[in-house]
């Protein structure tokens, strides 16, 4: 299996663009879409760990900011890992979320891991979903198929490269966008899997006509569709993800 030739950026169609990263660009509202950051997350699995991720998540996205000219920032939902959190890891979360909001316009899409609460102590208002330029966004863990194209996270999305190595990717159809998670701690769900293939088919996507986009720290590499790379797959005798 081999990817496209490397590029900063690739179309995704309607104006939404895959930027290298993982972050979503959609050029009509200049917005920058984050998904998946999980914050928090070293002190949920242990506690004592620092919040590390954190400053280097937020460093990222204020990079990225910058460099887009970007008036608006949406993250999509799981913003936190969990809403439980020592006063000092709650401080740090509701300071970097005051950061944000002194760049640029911020709007929070509530996930899963917001809980019933939404996560409202540490990150202040949140939305169920967004329109934007004609795309639907929110998180993806209540899917259902509807006349817009749907923008969502919550899958993490990855293309396996072997052992214990993965790196994120976009998916792409005329149905939907999955934006690859932000956190550093996940493997992601291998795209050549069936529960992904189950996961897209909820939104009425397939995998021949949905696109995979990987996107590391510096570059884009486009894979073709999710039914190609299974083609490619079997051809070369890879172990079989579904087991």
């Amino acid at each position: 299996m081999s990817a496209g030739p490397r590029a900063l950026s690739v179309s995704l169609g309607d104006g939404a663009t895959a930027l290298a990263g993982g972050m979503l660009w959609i050029e009509m509202t200049a917005s920058l879409v984050v998904a998946d950051l999980h914050l928090g997350y070293e002190e949920a699995i242990g506690g004592a760990l620092p919040l590390w991720s954190l400053d280097e998540s937020v460093g990222r996205i204020e990079a990225a900011l910058a460099a887009n000219g970007a008036r608006e920032l949406i993250l999509l939902g799981d913003v936190l890992h969990g809403v439980r959190l020592s006063e000092g890891a709650g401080e740090r979360v509701i300071a970097t979320m005051r950061r944000l909001r002194s760049i640029c316009a911020l709007v929070v899409v509530a996930g899963n891991h917001e809980g019933r609460t939404r996560g409202r102590a540490l990150l202040g208002d949140s939305v169920e979903e967004i329109e934007r330029a004609g795309l639907l966004l929110h998180h993806g863990d209540r899917p259902r198929i509807g006349t817009m194209r749907h923008v969502i996270g919550h899958l993490h999305p990855s293309v396996a490269l072997g052992g214990e190595r993965s790196v994120p990717a976009f998916l792409s159809a005329r149905e939907l966008i999955v934006v690859p998670a932000a956190t550093p701690y996940s493997r992601g769900l291998n795209i050549l899997t069936r529960d992904c293939r189950a996961a897209i088919a909820a939104y009425g996507a397939r995998p021949s006509s949905t696109d995979v986009v990987a996107a590391t720290a510096t570059h884009c590499y486009p894979f073709g569709s999710i039914g190609e790379l299974a083609r490619a797959a079997r051809a070369l005798r890879l172990p079989d993800p579904n087991g």
